[in-house]
């Protein structure tokens, strides 16, 4: 497999119960998004159901506080809404050798999140993990693995095929941030550099 690393200034995650009003961030990428960046790096929808395996780890240096003015629909006010971001971003992604392609020359632009939220791919690498006990987070889990965590309704996939985008695969999902000391620990695939287990998400099945 490989393992693309993808870097941004900033990043930021809806937070899928808030609609308005104070923003704040998730402390990973949902799958949605991940599907966006394949998207994004294959000019063309990607569908993770259709993969035979994705996994990500997201880490990054903290949290900030953006203001930002905000028009309401059909009206001349504005406001201005609180909303969190993230900065210093990385995202590790785990594919099959055919997706290094797509990011040597991606179609178009990567975020991390909003459209401000720019990525650039700064390293694509061959990996060889090798399964162990290791230390989770930086990602999402599904609850039957039973590690404790905030859990959340997120969407895996969009269909693209219809406008607006409908949520065509709605899983909940432990969301774990990156470990920083203790952490919960699974038999996984290990990433010895970033010093985690990494998750590899198999939809199609």
């Amino acid at each position: 497999m490989i393992r693309v690393k993808l870097r941004a200034w900033t990043a930021s995650f809806r937070y899928p119960t808030f609609q308005s009003g104070y923003q704040p961030t998730l402390p990973v990428p949902p799958p949605s998004t991940i599907q966006g960046i394949l998207s994004a790096a294959k000019g063309e929808p990607v569908y993770l159901t259709e993969l035979p395996y994705v996994g990500y780890v997201f880490r990054s240096e903290g949290k900030g506080l953006d203001l930002e003015k905000i028009y309401a629909l059909g009206k001349v006010e504005t406001d201005i809404m609180r909303r969190e971001f993230l900065y210093n971003a990385e995202l590790y992604l785990y594919l099959p050798d055919e997706w290094e392609e797509h990011f040597r020359r991606p179609r178009y632009q990567l975020l991390l999140g909003r459209s401000s939220d720019v990525a650039t791919v700064e390293e694509i690498k061959e990996v060889e993990l090798e399964e162990t006990e290791a230390p989770v987070g930086g990602t999402v889990l599904p609850l039957e693995l039973r590690v404790p965590g905030v859990v959340h309704a997120l969407v895996v996939e969009y269909d693209y095929s219809v406008t607006p985008r409908k949520a065509r695969l709605v899983r909940p999902f432990v969301v774990l941030p990156f470990p920083k000391g203790k952490a919960s620990k699974l038999k996984l695939p290990y990433d010895e550099e970033l010093g985690v287990g990494v998750y590899l998400h198999r939809w199609h099945e």
